[in-house]
């Protein structure tokens, strides 16, 4: 007997100890969870926000509610295991409103915050400090004014940091160089203004800084150096001046260096080429001088190099060459130089390669035909010479742009072969010989200048039909024949320009369907017969010019149907009749040249 009551004992012992720690494991829901919940639905009810929120699910507490009840129905609330709310992810809800009835003090443990892409407006409140467990804050995409609160230093686990997209201003506060665990920091796309903080050099773990599209002054502080595991650093469009560090060459975790669109001046540092780690390296628009080192040829990493925009200035490196895993290079608009490094040649990763609009002489290198997967070609504006590797007719090309040259001989055969050429420039050169037959069927061509050249060729059959041209210039050369009617089968075609050729024949009444064309330069040909009275169904004409050749008959009536008409030269031609008084519709007209034709009567009153 007594034994079983010593075994009743100890089993109600051990009951009230498995008791106890059962107990231990369920969320202790105090009144401060309620308290939290409560402090959101006051911060709720200072917002505006959209009948289908689902913020329509942050209701009142009903009376002995279960605390839990945010945690597991609210949306965008998360709680931790004691049940006090530990994130708030409010993304993408259509909210407007401030921060200014958000309790902080009430919301201390949130871990993580985002109210990106909302309409929240004026300024962050400094109380943002009392969140002190803070990992992420993402208050990007809205519209908050003011400065970064200085307060924002004393989040010291934050770790993530977005305030990109808003409209803050004021000096980076140099506080945020004491947020030590900080892996990014998205500030790009604001108003701020001043000098990057050289405190920032304390951000050890910092991997992204974004500071783009601000308007910060002063040059690049050489202790951002000190952020040893930097990846991503972007300095776009701001007012930067001063040289390019040269310890930037000591971020050897670096993968994009963006430093377009300052006012950065000196030489591009031989240091960059220890970067070894390299994809993306953007020094566009700026007012750098100097050459380009041959040290960038060590950087294999390299995809994308663009240096545009500057006042560069010798021969371009061959050692850009090795570069080979290099996808887009921009040199354009420069003062390069010398010849076109046959070693480009190598690059056989090159989608686009631009060097137009510099001082470049020579041949165009035979071996760019080897880039087999070369899209965008631009060697525009230079002093080439010599003739057109028939080689680059081979190449997948989408844009073609080697005008403003002293390229002679014809064009590749292959032109168009691949079915993708949308864009080609071959004008100021000294080209000769028919257009490639590839290019007669080019269908996919949008825009193509070959005037001031010696092409030849029958009019009539040098062209075909093309559903996607925009604006085509064969002006300044010996085409012969006559022009075809197909033409008015090109139905995005805006501007069309056959001016200074030996075009004979008459002008096609079909011309008249083109009624989306608004520029038509036929000028300075030997065209016979009348002005097509179809031409007053073009209503989009702007500038329409016939000067300079052999039109009989009056000037049609209809014509004066083309409301929208700036400019309108028909002299020098053989046209009578009296002038028209339907030109008393253009009221958009401010050149008008009828002379030197065989005009009688008055001039039309209406002309007033």
């Amino acid at each position: 007997m007594e034994k079983k009551i010593i075994s009743s004992s100890n089993f109600l012992f051990f009951s009230l100890v498995l008791l106890i720690n059962t107990l231990s494991f369920i969320p202790n829901f105090t009144s401060a969870s309620l308290e939290e919940a409560n402090a959101l639905l006051k911060w709720k009810s200072s917002l505006e926000i959209p009948n289908n929120s689902l913020l329509s699910s942050w209701l009142p507490l009903p009376i002995n509610s279960n605390a839990s009840f945010p945690c597991t129905s609210w949306f965008g609330v998360a709680c931790n295991a004691d049940g006090s709310i530990q994130r708030l992810n409010l993304t993408s809800s259509s909210l407007k409103g401030t921060l200014h009835q958000f309790s902080f003090s009430l919301l201390q443990n949130v871990t993580h915050f985002d109210l990106n892409v909302n309409n929240f407006f004026v300024t962050i409140p400094p109380e943002i400090r009392l969140l002190s467990k803070l990992v992420y804050l993402d208050f990007s995409a809205n519209k908050f004014s003011g400065v970064i609160p200085p307060e924002i230093g004393n989040l010291r686990q934050l770790t993530i940091l977005y305030l990109f997209s808003n409209n803050i201003s004021g000096p980076i506060p140099s506080s945020l160089g004491d947020l030590t665990s900080l892996n990014f920091l998205y500030l790009h796309y604001n108003q701020l203004s001043g000098p990057i903080p050289i405190q920032l050099e304390n951000l050890k773990s910092l991997i992204d800084l974004g500071v783009s599209y601000n308007q910060l002054n002063s040059s690049i502080p050489s202790s951002l150096a000190n952020m040893s595991n930097l990846q991503y650093l972007y300095l776009v469009a701001n007012k930067l001046s001063g040289p390019i560090p040269i310890e930037l060459g000591n971020l050897k975790s670096l993968t994009n260096l963006l430093l377009s669109q300052n006012q950065l001046s000196g030489s591009i540092p031989s240091s960059l080429g220890d970067l070894t780690s390299l994809n993306v390296l953007h020094l566009s628009n700026n007012q750098l001088s100097g050459h380009i080192p041959i040290e960038i040829g060590n950087l294999k990493s390299l995809i994308d190099l663009q240096v545009s925009y500057n006042q560069l200035s010798g021969s371009i490196p061959s050692s850009l060459g090795n570069l080979s895993n290099l996808q887009i290079l921009y040199l354009h608009n420069n003062e390069f130089s010398g010849p076109i490094p046959t070693e480009l040649g190598n690059l056989k990763s090159l989608t686009k390669l631009a060097v137009s609009e510099n001082q470049l002489s020579g041949s165009i290198p035979s071996s760019l035909a080897n880039l087999s997967n070369l899209q965008s070609l631009f060697l525009r504006h230079n002093q080439l010479s010599g003739l057109i590797p028939q080689g680059l007719g081979s190449l997948y090309l989408v844009v073609l742009e080697i005008d403003e040259n002293q390229l002679s001989g014809h064009l590749p055969e292959g032109l168009c072969d691949r079915g993708k050429l949308q864009s080609l420039t071959v004008d100021g050169n000294q080209l000769t010989g028919p257009i490639p037959r590839g290019l007669r069927n080019c269908t996919s061509l949008i825009r193509a200048r070959f005037d001031h050249n010696q092409f030849s060729g029958d009019i009539s059959n040098s062209f075909g039909v093309y559903p996607n041209l925009n604006y085509l210039d064969i002006s300044h050369n010996n085409f012969h024949g006559k022009i075809s009617e197909k033409w008015s089968k090109c139905k995005n075609l805006r501007s069309l320009v056959m001016a200074y050729n030996n075009i004979t024949g008459g002008i096609p009444p079909q011309f008249g369907n083109s009624t989306q064309l608004q520029r038509l330069d036929l000028s300075f040909n030997d065209l016979t017969g009348e002005i097509p009275k179809e031409f007053g169904k073009m209503n989009s004409m702007l500038k329409l010019s016939l000067a300079d050749n052999h039109l009989l008959g009056i000037i049609p009536l209809e014509i004066g149907s083309c409301e929208l008409l700036e400019v309108l030269d028909l002299s020098t031609n053989r046209l009578n009749g009296s002038i028209p008084k339907s030109i008393s519709q253009w009221e958009h007209i401010h050149y008008l040249n009828l002379s030197n034709n065989m005009l009688s009567e008055k001039i039309p009153s209406e002309i007033g």
